[in-house]
């Protein structure tokens, strides 16, 4: 009986420091809609090439890619909160340098600073979330997490419209992202990520030196080798995030050059794929946590090979506000199985590094993605789409002929720590 108490005393103070990593993931993230929805216009507005847009998201990709294995490493053996600190510190730098940037430079610096920051954000809050979950709810847990960041971008979007209707429109009546309005927004968001710093300085504890105690092992385990299968997920994960970061900026600089140019229309268009994001990835997390880990990400990914094709052939708004929905219902799904197929193979001791192979993975991809994507929009228009839709393809190919799932032949109970409604 005693024992029990203890567990369950323990489970109620995981759930509490989890949903506290959820608010201050949230906070630190308002900007993502605008940086990943707003930039290519904004830079394209003050002159950027397609090529210059690849380069302002492949620069940040760059230094995360580069930081990633260090800071995975050093995880393992200094702890996860001084990261988590100094991710949420970098970020709240980059934003007063996204307010003050007029020009292709100051962008390239303010871009390499928050990529810096939200990847080192992330890599420790991934290492957090396995810590502090059991496997049977481990996808449902990490769902929570990652929700937690879009639901940011999306109540950051929400603070923008009013600044973007008051300074953003032009003398023809047309809704700009005026420099006016970029500083403002950007302000806004740095002093929200100052107080998510102090939040997470105050409400989280350190959760390494006690996550081993917890594990299913009466005593610490010996350190394992890393499985052979995350190098698998690691190489799967670097060609599918090429592709589909590689188009991500391209697809508003299409609807731009080939649907509309209003902003509130396009901003329309992409809302309920944002809620999307922001609500579902912690219910949706559950489907791999009863089904296995392959199925959401061999789903997620065909699914988002076909949007990726038919945007050529796109005329008006409505169907790519369809089509982008689906994708982030299905990718809320697949992006909490991914994460929870790396926690099941690394145990407590090496999640850091684990996280950091895996996100390396995904930064690598990110670097190369918007560089070949720019240079082959600036040769022809559909390009980057239709390529984009034969590589997921082939991504989802390899996942399901690949990669062996750890949870996919065991019976799983409902989980215990879903962390929804962060």
């Amino acid at each position: 009986m005693q024992d029990s108490e203890v567990t369950s005393e323990h489970e109620l103070a995981s759930q509490r420091m989890l949903r506290n990593l959820q608010l201050v993931i949230m906070l630190a993230s308002l900007s993502i809609v605008v940086i990943t929805a707003g930039l290519p216009i904004y830079s394209t507005e003050i002159g950027a090439s397609g090529f210059e847009v690849g380069e302002l998201f492949s620069i940040g990709a760059l230094m995360t890619a580069i930081a990633r294995p260090l800071v995975g490493g050093a995880l393992d053996i200094f702890g996860r909160k001084p990261f988590l600190l100094a991710g949420i510190a970098f970020i709240a730098v980059s934003m007063l340098l996204f307010a003050f940037a007029q020009d292709i430079t100051l962008l390239f610096i303010a871009s390499t600073v928050q990529g810096f920051g939200v990847g080192t954000m992330l890599l420790a809050a991934y290492a957090i979330t396995a810590d502090l979950t059991m496997a049977n709810g481990r996808a449902g847990s990490f769902g929570g997490t990652e929700q937690s960041q879009y639901r940011g971008g999306l109540y950051g979007g929400m603070l923008a419209i009013p600044i973007l209707f008051l300074t953003g429109f032009n003398t023809q009546g047309q809704l700009r992202i005026t420099p006016l309005a970029w500083a403002l927004i950007f302000i806004v968001y740095a002093a929200v990520a100052v107080a998510a710093l102090i939040i997470a300085f105050i409400a989280m504890r350190e959760t390494y030196s006690t996550v081993v105690r917890h594990e299913t092992h009466p005593a610490p385990a010996p350190r394992q080798k890393i499985s052979s299968q995350l190098y698998v997920l690691m190489a799967i994960v670097a060609i599918t995030s090429a592709s589909t970061s590689g188009i991500a900026p391209f697809i508003l600089k299409f609807i731009q050059d080939h649907i509309t140019q209003d902003v509130a229309m396009i901003a329309l268009a992409y809302l309920p794929a944002s809620i999307a994001w922001g609500f579902l990835p912690s219910k949706m997390g559950v489907i791999a946590d009863r089904f296995g880990r392959k199925l959401p990400m061999a789903v997620g990914l065909i699914i988002s090979g076909v949007f990726s094709a038919v945007i050529p052939f796109l005329t008006t708004i409505f169907p790519l506000m369809v089509f982008a929905t689906v994708e982030a219902v299905c990718y809320s799904a697949a992006v909490p199985a991914e994460q929870a197929m790396v926690a099941d193979m690394t145990g407590g001791q090496q999640r850091g590094i684990g996280f950091g192979l895996y996100t390396l993975g995904m930064s690598a991809g990110r670097v190369a993605g918007p560089l070949v994507m720019g240079w082959l929009y600036d040769q022809l228009r559909a390009g980057p789409f239709l390529a984009n839709g034969v590589i997921l393809f082939v991504g989802t190919l390899l996942v399901l002929f690949l990669l062996r799932d750890p949870a996919g032949q065991r019976k799983v109970a409902l989980p215990t720590l879903t962390g929804n409604d962060s």
